[in-house]
């Protein structure tokens, strides 16, 4: 049995899982900006782990963070 975060949700379930309108998910989804998700035919599902990942790449820290760093130290 696959686990919860890799369980897949409908466009409905993910959009209120990140809290914003199915058309703001769609729009996303059309513009390559939201999350990944996967097709199987005509139908479009988010796996939960790569809502949580999205969710995450949108993470923005603030002024006593230090800021991430994307190169590894020599």
């Amino acid at each position: 049995m696959a686990s919860d975060v890799d369980r897949l949700m409908s466009t409905d379930e993910a959009a209120e899982y990140l809290g914003v309108a199915v058309s703001t998910l769609n729009n996303w989804r059309v513009l390559r900006t939201g999350p990944s998700y996967t097709k199987a035919g005509r139908l479009v599902r988010y796996r939960r782990s790569a809502l949580i990942a999205y969710l995450a790449s949108r993470n923005v820290g603030t002024s006593d963070q230090p800021a991430a760093r994307s190169e590894v130290a020599a």
